[in-house]
């Protein structure tokens, strides 16, 4: 090849010939994969998995950019874009829509996504997300705020599995887009669907689903309630040897035992959904509203889902809160938490109370704010949302945390790092 690769290193720019890097590239892999990784400890290997996968992510976006530029070489000669696809899918041995995808990535290298792509900060996979985010806001936003949008799903993606960030950039389109609501639930109707296979010949059968954000909050709640270890079976602690697929089976057919045999007026027993709702949203039937869980779905689907169930509301009057509740402290004496104070907090705190915490209301604990042991009660104004890692910071040790009650602010509480004096800080 006569043409070469610049290179700066301090000295200059030079120009290397892509052999010269190829074969240099060739020699390093062929190294790599020779290598035993049984003589490493963790660390040294936790280390090489995060090296390797930021080499793999940036040889992939270089390996886009070369296929953009090859495709458009091709073009230049009059082919057509599924002529080009389908003449280096052969070559590569790989499916046409797999080399459209590196073409059209590779023409996507100075966006933010793509940028963090090259650096490897960020997966190829992240960076399709989000440019398919991007094609989705409206014509009428600017490419500033268009840019800004893409840095901030960008900055989401450096921790976020690419589950998280399709979510996430789903749910900002959202915001952006109000004026889709009703188009958007008309759309979630037509795809929802449950297909009941034929029994197979071991007895089992397949269920395939696809959920409205109804039926996802459902299935969420269900699964927090029941999914866990020891969760909707009877066993000794640490006993619990399901996978957490079966022990996500468990829990939903014991779900729907209960909504068969148990009276709907008791509440015992059934999954509840919190879902956090303002008067001026509720005016809305198409704004948007978040379960515990952060589902995300529209207020008048949150309201078809209470159907005859109890309610539990706190309502904003003046500026004040009202929060109507039906007898949730009955019992102060008694040490754990009953379900309604449990709801209550979700619905008042949404997750944990720890400063900077994000952890939500269904993975959260309920935390006496003045100790059980030192005979704090087991009321709503007693109580805190603590997710399981920062409630255990919570004792009388020299390096624990502990909360007193805010005063400017009812139903929370303060938490004191080790070393501070309580009656001081209060």
């Amino acid at each position: 090849m006569t043409r070469g690769v610049r290179d700066t290193n301090g000295r200059g720019a030079v120009m290397v010939p892509l052999d010269d890097v190829l074969a240099l590239l060739e020699a390093s892999i062929e190294t790599l994969c020779a290598v035993d990784w049984a003589g490493y400890d963790a660390g040294q290997l936790a280390d090489a998995v995060m090296r390797i996968e930021i080499v793999a992510r940036r040889l992939e976006s270089a390996g886009s950019r070369a296929t953009a530029e090859l495709a458009g070489l091709h073009r230049q000669k009059g082919r057509s874009p599924g002529g080009i696809a389908a003449l280096l899918a052969a070559k590569m041995g790989l499916a046409r829509g797999t080399v459209h995808g590196r073409i059209e990535a590779g023409g996507r290298q100075a966006t933010p996504a793509g940028q963090a792509a090259a650096r490897g900060v960020i997966s190829c996979e992240h960076e399709r997300i989000i440019a398919k985010a991007v094609a989705g806001l409206p014509g009428k936003m600017g490419g500033a705020a268009k840019t800004r949008f893409a840095e901030e799903l960008t900055q989401f993606a450096r921790t976020a599995a690419p589950a998280d960030l399709r979510a996430e950039a789903a749910r900002r389109l959202a915001e952006l887009c109000p004026d889709r609501g009703k188009d958007r639930e008309k759309h979630q109707e037509r795809q929802r669907s449950a297909r009941l296979g034929a029994v197979r010949p071991d007895g089992t059968s397949m269920l395939t689903m696809t959920l409205t954000p109804r039926g996802r909050a459902l299935v969420e709640r269900a699964l927090c309630d029941f999914g866990g270890p020891g969760g909707a079976v009877g066993c000794e602690p640490g006993s619990d040897e399901r996978a957490p697929e079966q022990r996500a089976h468990d829990a939903l057919v014991h779900q729907w035992a209960l909504g068969s045999t148990v009276d709907p007026a008791r509440p015992k027993g059934i999954a509840t959904i919190v879902i956090r709702l303002t008067p001026e949203q509720l005016e809305d039937p198409h704004a948007l509203v978040r379960t515990d869980s952060g589902t995300q779905l529209s207020v008048r689907q949150a309201v078809s889902m209470a159907g005859g169930m109890p309610w539990f509301v706190s309502v904003l009057r003046d500026g004040r809160e009202e929060l109507h509740r039906i007898d949730v402290d009955a019992h102060p004496g008694r040490r754990l938490a009953s379900a309604i104070q449990r709801l209550v907090l979700y619905a008042a705190h949404g997750g944990c109370t720890f400063p900077g915490c994000t952890v939500p209301a269904r993975r959260s604990q309920f935390h006496h704010v003045l100790e059980w042991s030192r005979g704090g009660p087991t009321t709503i104004a007693n109580g805190a949302l603590g997710c399981h890692v920062h409630h255990g910071f919570v004792g009388d040790g020299p390096s624990s945390w502990k909360t007193i009650a805010n005063p400017d602010s009812p139903g929370r509480c303060t938490w004191l790092p080790p070393g501070t004096d309580r009656l001081t800080a209060a």
